[in-house]
């Protein structure tokens, strides 16, 4: 996939503009402050469909001579950032342009590594906070085998670290500060596929509202003594 396609494809799936994640990154990518403003010039004319500008026109528009960006394009290509690639014109000609498609494929590497690492401390993160969460209500430290019940709540049955805070709750207003018994109340709102905080508050309401009502007591109604009706003149 060229340079161009790479960026489309890039785009489409919602990420960053390329040349502002790359504004943060290129020294991560090995690159020179140079060598990121000569990205940016071909880029430029690349994106307008001049897929193979004159050198001396970029070299005038930087400020510098030829033969500096023709050093920077080589030691990018050295790094493996760009190659040049031939490309047949409608002509039938041939002619050489620069590709950076290495530098493409090293930057979204890089950006889906970062947000990889970045759910992974939010989730850590997560994890050490619902831990604490137990232990203070406990009052006490969880023990090995209750660290596992956590784990596997999290790991394995995916429960969400605002579920098991939302049983937690549960546990200490009905004072049964167990995990087995939150461990019902998980298993109860998984089948019912109760999982996010407001479908767990709504449901838990209308049951409060369900028992409210089952301990109203029913309205007698009071029955009237009947009257006989006599007839004047009987």
């Amino acid at each position: 996939m060229t340079d161009s396609g790479l960026l489309q494809h890039y785009l489409q799936a919602g990420e960053t503009n390329v040349s502002n994640l790359l504004l943060h990154h290129y020294k991560e990518l090995g690159m020179t402050t140079s060598q990121f403003v000569l990205y940016l010039q071909f880029k430029s004319y690349q994106d307008r469909g001049i897929m193979n500008p004159d050198v001396r026109t970029i070299a005038k528009n930087l400020g510098t001579k030829e033969r500096q960006v023709f050093e920077q394009l080589h030691q990018m290509m050295t790094n493996h950032l760009v190659e040049q690639k031939m490309r047949k014109m409608e002509d039938g000609k041939e002619d050489a342009i620069y590709d950076f498609s290495l530098l493409i494929n090293k930057l979204i590497l890089l950006n889906e590594n970062e947000q990889a690492i970045t759910v992974n401390v939010k989730n850590t993160n997560s994890r050490v906070e619902t831990f604490n969460q137990l232990e203070a209500e406990f009052g006490r430290p969880l023990s090995s085998m209750e660290l596992q019940i956590v784990n596997d709540w999290l790991d394995k049955d995916k429960y969400s670290a605002v579920m098991i805070k939302l049983a937690l709750r549960q546990a200490v207003m009905n004072s049964v500060l167990n995990l087995q018994y939150m461990d019902r109340i998980l298993q109860s709102w998984d089948r019912q596929g109760l999982r996010t905080e407001r479908d767990i508050n709504e449901h838990e309401k209308k049951f409060e509202q369900r028992k409210e009502d089952g301990r109203k007591p029913e309205k007698k109604t009071l029955k009237k003594p009947k009257i006989p009706i006599y007839k004047l003149g009987e």
